[in-house]
C-alpha cells in the first residue's frame, strides 16, 4: 500500500489502497473491522517500576494511533483515506475527550476526539498566521493566540468564530499562550511582556501586570501562563529562567526555579500546566524535560528527555493536563500502575511529537 501526503490545507494523509483490494475493505467496512492497536514501550518515571510516579503511555502524530477507525465505504470505493496528522504542534488544550493542537507547520488547529476519532479543523485556511496557544472554558470555547496575527481568536464548541481580543491601544502584540478561568482570559504578550486580563464575554481588557525586566514581578519573554484551582497564576518567565507565581490580579507571590543547570533550575521554560493535585508542569525546550514542581516550588521530578527514543521530550513546547481518558488510553496504563490524572505533551521535534503519561503511583 503507498502513501502519500495531501495538500497541506487537509492536515491528512491519503492512504491509497491497492485497486485489487478495495472490494476486499469494503467487506471490512461492513463488518466492522479496524487495525488494531499496538502498544508501545512503556516508559517510568523514575525509572525504577516499583517507585514510578508518571508512565510514558505513547506517544504518536495522528489521531488513528490512538483511536483507529475502520475504512468508510466511500473512501474504500474512491481508494483514499483521510488520516488527520500533526505536523509541527505547539500548545496543547484538552476537553470532554477533546484534544486540541495547534500546528505551526500548516498554521491550523486540530480537534481530535480521542473517544469517537472525529476530527475538526479550527477556521479556514486563512484563519490564522502561526497558532501557538490554545485554551479551554467551562463552556467549551476555545481560545488560540496567533502570536504572527497578533490577536486572540475564540471559537464556541461548535467551531464557530467568535470574538478576537487583543489590547486596543498596543501597536505591536505577540500573544503565545492563553489561559481562562472564571470568566477571565490570561494572555501572555512576549511584545510587551505583559501578561492582559480579558473579560470573555465583553472583550474589554480589565487589566495587565508585567514588564520588561527581572525584578519580582516583572517580565522577559513570558511564553506560559496557566491557573492553579485557588485563581492564582503562574507564567513562565523564559529569559528570566524562572516561572512567577501571582494572583488572580498580578500580584507577585514567588516563584519556581532560577537560572542554572542544577536540579530545580530552569533554562528555557516554555507552557506550563497545574494539576488537580496543585503539581506545576513546566515545559523546558533547552533542557529537553518536563519538569515537576510542588506548590512551593520544590522539584518533584523530571521526565522527558532528549533523543528519540520511548519516553522522550526533545523539544518540549508545551503540556496539557487530562483528568480523564478514553478507554483506549487507560487500556495502556500497566497493572502495576494507579493513575490519578494524565497528561499530553507536544515537542516540535522528534519521529514522534505528541505523548501521553499517566501520572500516579506505582501499586
Amino acid at each position: 500500500m503507498d502513501t502519500k501526503p495531501a495538500s497541506p490545507h487537509r492536515f491528512a494523509h491519503r492512504l491509497r489502497p491497492l485497486a485489487g483490494l478495495v472490494a476486499l475493505c469494503a467487506v471490512l467496512v461492513l463488518t466492522g473491522c479496524a487495525a488494531p492497536k499496538t502498544r508501545t514501550q512503556i516508559v517510568y518515571f523514575p525509572s525504577n517500576p516499583g517507585q514510578a510516579r508518571v508512565v510514558q503511555l505513547k506517544s504518536f502524530n495522528s489521531l488513528d494511533e490512538i483511536t483507529p477507525r475502520p475504512l468508510t465505504f466511500a473512501e474504500s470505493v474512491r481508494g483514499d483515506r483521510v488520516v488527520p496528522f500533526v505536523g509541527r504542534p505547539a500548545g496543547l488544550a484538552y476537553a470532554n475527550n477533546r484534544l486540541f493542537v495547534c500546528d505551526t507547520e500548516y498554521n491550523s488547529v486540530h480537534v481530535w476526539n480521542l473517544e469517537t476519532g472525529a476530527t475538526e479543523v479550527l477556521g479556514d485556511q486563512s484563519a490564522f498566521s502561526e497558532p501557538v496557544g490554545v485554551a479551554v472554558d467551562q463552556s467549551g470555547r476555545s481560545f488560540i493566540a496567533d502570536s504572527d496575527g497578533g490577536v486572540v481568536r475564540s471559537f464556541d464548541e461548535g467551531g464557530n468564530s467568535g470574538r478576537a481580543y487583543r489590547p486596543a491601544d498596543r501597536e505591536a502584540y505577540r500573544p503565545v499562550a492563553v489561559a481562562t478561568h472564571a470568566g477571565r482570559l490570561y494572555v501572555a504578550d512576549i511584545a510587551a511582556h505583559h501578561i492582559d486580563a480579558f473579560d470573555i464575554d465583553s472583550g474589554d481588557l480589565l487589566f495587565s501586570f508585567g514588564g520588561v525586566g527581572s525584578e519580582p514581578g516583572k517580565l522577559y519573554f513570558p511564553t506560559g501562563v496557566a491557573v492553579a484551582g485557588d485563581g492564582t497564576l503562574y507564567v513562565s518567565d523564559m529569559f528570566n529562567g524562572r516561572v512567577q507565581h501571582f494572583s488572580a490580579t498580578g500580584q507577585p507571590l514567588d516563584q519556581i526555579g532560577q537560572p542554572g543547570d542544577r536540579y530545580g533550575d530552569l533554562a528555557k521554560p516554555r507552557q506550563l500546566a497545574v494539576g488537580p493535585d496543585g503539581v506545576v508542569f513546566v515545559a523546558d525546550s533547552e533542557f529537553a524535560r518536563i519538569h515537576l514542581f510542588d506548590a512551593q516550588g520544590r522539584l518533584l521530578l523530571l521526565i522527558g528527555g532528549s533523543g528519540d527514543s520511548a519516553g522522550s521530550t526533545p523539544l518540549p513546547i508545551s503540556v496539557t493536563v487530562a483528568v480523564s481518558v478514553p478507554n483506549a488510553l487507560r487500556e495502556l496504563v500497566p497493572p502495576n500502575f494507579e493513575p490519578d490524572y494524565f497528561i499530553f505533551t507536544s515537542s516540535s521535534l522528534g519521529t514522534h511529537r505528541l505523548s501521553v503519561f499517566a501520572v500516579g503511583r506505582a501499586r
